[in-house]
């Protein structure tokens, strides 16, 4: 609310003040002259029963209480002259409720009949007066009337009752206040007029010069700070203006002050964010760094204990495998020796036909050659695993080298086995092949080997969270799959895609998939970190791209592509966009 506003305001408010305060004035003078009419009418009333009660008394004294028609024709005398006099109604009641005198001669001897609420009995009863308004033909407006009793000093016997009208004497009261209403009511208006005029002209005399201050004022916030107020008046508002000059002359050299120390801090800021920037990057590189070195000792050290065992293992099932062709041999031998003898001997001593019963030869002959076969196959089997380890671990191809991928995604999952077959609390994984034509390609085959092996190793995990949420008729229904798909692109790259048919992945999640130490598998279960090695091994060895396609309910697929040769730039393979 504007100052003017809030000054007219005010002094209307003083003038409505004033008026309730008259009009309470008012209503209260109404009530006051209200009960004062009502006690000048009781008043009057009681005198005049005073009198008519001596009379009566006079008139009733030795007799037996009942008046004659001489006290009656006197006593309507009075009543007659009296009405003259004062221009009021009259009325005397006896206790029986008989009219025995009345301004109007011809209802003297009726029974009083307007009682209509019972002022009048209630009055012959407890002699306490009362007012009431009379309403009939004669007066459709109504007319004031008050009762009194008539009674006996001594005895407190009550003759009757007196009604006497007082309605002129309530209207000249009446009039009277209507009139002091009236004044009132008048100076009410013109004293509000007067506020109202007085709060406009208070309000436009200082309202100007404030505008100039709440001008300036925008002038200054919105940063005009040469603006000044030009003001001679000699009041507060002349001293604001003066105290305003001198804020804006002191915000003017703040500013300038601001403004310098401002672009020096910014210089400084500017200098702190690069160092920050700069120590953050080498900081994460350090961690990505020290993260990849320990991930890399790790698979170094497991790659030369399992060379090591492999070696260990390979000299004496060599000499096993060797050995087993040799034995099978001799062991035919020994069994056409048997059967030559059985041959030309039929009938043994009971020393060897009980032997031979002992011993279960028939038995014996038909199982060693077939004991001796499965202890090949066996060793045979032990010369695969020991082959895949080493092809696995490729130490002695540390350097770029043109391998066969798919050999290293077969190493890979012969070592894996294990997870894949089902157990008590494990269902089967199948493992589909959709090999392509590949060529050799010139690949750290060592460090590719690790990448396959986080790949298949995640979506083990993935595939055994899924199954744990279905149940056994779901997981017969949809059986647990990863399925691996290799092809040549362009001519010039290859990619593999392994895929599995578990629950998929988030977008959300799938933006971080590659980030150092981001997991969502549980404490102690995942170091966040094959993904993110896997990356760098894929993106900044091979130059090749890693990515995932996947979604909620969807098949969560892995692409890699590298180059079939590293000749070329590493920025132009890395920027180059590639579609299976």
């Amino acid at each position: 609310m504007k100052i003017s506003q809030k000054l007219t305001t005010s002094f209307l408010g003083v003038a409505v003040l004033m008026g309730t305060i008259g009009s309470l004035a008012v209503t209260l003078q109404s009530q006051v002259s209200q009960k004062r009419a009502v006690e000048e009418a009781k008043y009057v009333a009681e005198t005049i029963a005073y009198f008519v009660s001596e009379h009566l008394e006079k008139d009733l004294a030795g007799k037996n209480k009942s008046l004659t028609a001489v006290d009656l024709e006197r006593l309507q005398h009075n009543i007659t002259r009296l009405h003259a006099l004062k221009k009021r109604d009259i009325e005397i009641i006896d206790r029986n409720g008989i009219i025995i005198a009345d301004v109007v001669a011809a209802d003297v001897g009726q029974h009083f009949a307007d009682d209509e609420h019972g002022e009048v009995r209630q009055t012959l009863k407890d002699g306490i007066p009362r007012t009431f308004i009379e309403v009939s033909n004669d007066y459709p407006q109504g007319i004031r009337q008050i009762v009194v009793q008539l009674k006996n000093d001594e005895s407190g016997e009550i003759f009757g009752v007196m009604l006497l009208e007082y309605t002129n004497l309530h209207n000249e009261i009446a009039i009277a206040t209507q009139k002091s209403m009236m004044a009132i009511l008048s100076i009410t208006c013109v004293t509000s007029l007067l506020a109202v005029a007085l709060g406009y002209f208070i309000s436009a005399s200082i309202l100007q010069r404030i505008e100039e201050l709440r001008q300036a004022s925008l002038n200054i916030a919105q940063g005009d700070l040469d603006y000044r107020v030009e003001m001679e008046s000699k009041d507060e508002i002349g001293d604001l203006a003066i105290s305003f000059n001198k804020m804006a002359n002191h915000l003017q050299e703040s500013k300038t002050e601001l403004v310098k120390t401002n672009q020096k801090l910014v210089s400084e800021i500017v200098e702190r964010q690069q160092a920050e920037t700069e120590l953050h990057q080498a900081l994460q590189n350090l961690r990505q760094m020290q993260a990849q070195l320990i991930q890399t000792e790790k698979m170094s050290s497991l790659g030369q204990l399992v060379a090591g065992i492999a070696h260990e293992i390979n000299n004496p099932i060599n000499f096993i495998y060797g050995n087993l062709v040799l034995t099978q041999g001799y062991t035919q031998d020994l069994l056409d020796i048997v059967s030559l003898y059985q041959a030309h001997f039929p009938e043994p001593g009971e020393k060897i036909l009980a032997k031979v019963e002992t011993i279960d030869l028939e038995y014996l002959i038909e199982d060693l050659p077939k004991m001796l076969a499965s202890m090949k196959i066996g060793a045979n089997r032990i010369r695969e695993i020991v082959l895949s380890l080493r092809n696995f671990s490729r130490l002695d191809e540390a350097e770029l080298k043109a391998v066969d991928i798919h050999e290293g995604i077969d190493s890979t999952l012969l070592i894996l086995q294990n997870r894949l077959k089902a157990k008590s609390n494990h269902s089967e994984i199948e493992i589909i092949k959709e090999y392509g034509q590949l060529p050799l390609v010139e690949c750290y085959a060592g460090q590719l080997n690790q990448v396959f092996m986080n790949i298949i190793n995640n979506a083990i995990d993935a595939l055994d969270e899924f199954n744990q949420q279905r149940s056994s008729a779901e997981i017969q229904a949809k059986p647990s799959t990863i399925r691996i798909r290799t092809e040549v692109i362009h001519g010039e790259w290859i990619a593999i895609a392994i895929a599995d048919n578990g629950g998929g992945i988030s977008q959300e999640i799938i933006s971080k998939l590659f980030d150092p130490f981001f997991t969502t598998k549980p404490i102690g279960k995942g170091t966040g970190l094959g993904l993110s090695i896997s990356y760098q091994i894929v993106t900044d060895k091979h130059y090749g791209k890693i990515w995932c396609n996947s979604a909620p309910g969807k098949e969560t697929e892995f692409i890699v592509q590298i180059p079939i040769k590293q000749q070329l730039p590493a920025g132009k393979i890395r920027n180059k966009e590639l579609k299976t």
